[in-house]
């Protein structure tokens, strides 16, 4: 059911729900992506997980603290100048948070999970992968953290969007769990070159708007921040190229640098520059 006070794109209710669109003109990946298959991965070098710190090995509590749990695509580019040259911690840097990432191949909220794994494969990933939920108790245990970015969905798009949301949910709950006094944060899926993804058989719906149909559906979601980049039109009328690496998919630095760009100012309409 959906609450009557719930408005889009408002900032007088609680709520936080922005929805950040990025206009799709260019169709990025071949159907099999969209239609069928997990989104194409990094090289090798980039497609294990990790985790770093961006500014810091430490968080000294006069600084909020931001965590990126995410797919490749939160990675960074290859070849990057350093290892924080990727949007999260750039975006983190920008409002003054320390910044840490947690990334891995394949993954989402019902991607590489039970039923779905993504098989340890040389050259590829170290280990078998998890989905975004199955990672949360080791990493409540790692991070400290004010801000909690999940960033995923990617690879969610060849399944049935009831089995998604669901999952959504789920791992929505579990992290409100896992990290009760933090401000958590949702980037609905996104491709620079598609920043509106629309699955199949949807009539013309975004994945974003499956994200914002489970969090209207609660008012256990109403401090949830979702920045949908299908409704704010980042990349309207760009020539994307420029910002994406030689494989069309993935951003190079001048994505990475452009994504913080417009994920920065998201945020601080959102109020989280006023995270403490």
């Amino acid at each position: 059911m959906i609450r009557p006070g719930w408005r889009r794109l408002k900032t007088a209710r609680k709520s936080s729900i922005f929805l950040i669109a990025l206009s799709a003109a260019a169709v990025l990946f071949s159907g099999v992506v969209l239609l069928g298959g997990p989104a194409p991965s990094r090289p090798p070098a980039q497609s294990d997980a990790l985790a770093h710190n961006g500014l810091s090995g430490f968080t000294p509590p006069s600084r909020p603290s931001a965590l990126f749990i995410g797919d490749v695509y939160t990675i960074g580019p290859e070849g990057g100048p350093t290892p924080d040259s990727g949007y999260p911690c750039l975006t983190a840097t920008k409002m003054g948070w320390y910044c840490s990432v947690v990334a891995q191949d394949g993954t989402g909220y019902v991607s590489g999970g039970p039923g779905h794994r993504l098989r340890k494969e040389y050259g590829v990933r170290d280990t078998d992968s998890t989905s975004i939920s199955e990672r949360f108790p080791r990493l409540r245990e790692l991070y400290r953290a004010d801000v909690v970015v999940l960033d995923a969905g990617r690879n969610d798009i060849r399944f049935d969007m009831a089995d998604f949301r669901n999952a959504f949910e789920r791992t929505l709950r579990q992290a409100m769990q896992a990290w009760p006094n933090s401000r958590i944060v949702v980037i609905a899926p996104f491709l620079i070159a598609q920043p509106a993804i629309h699955p199949p058989g949807l009539s013309g719906e975004t994945i974003g708007d499956q994200l914002e149909a489970v969090l209207r559906s609660s008012p256990d979601f109403d401090a949830v921040t979702l920045v949908d980049p299908a409704a704010l039109k980042w990349f309207d009328g760009v020539d994307t190229s420029k910002f994406t690496a030689d494989d069309g998919v993935h951003p190079n630095v001048l994505g990475e640098q452009k994504i913080a760009e417009l994920l920065t100012a998201a945020l601080t309409h959102a109020g989280l520059a006023n995270v403490t």
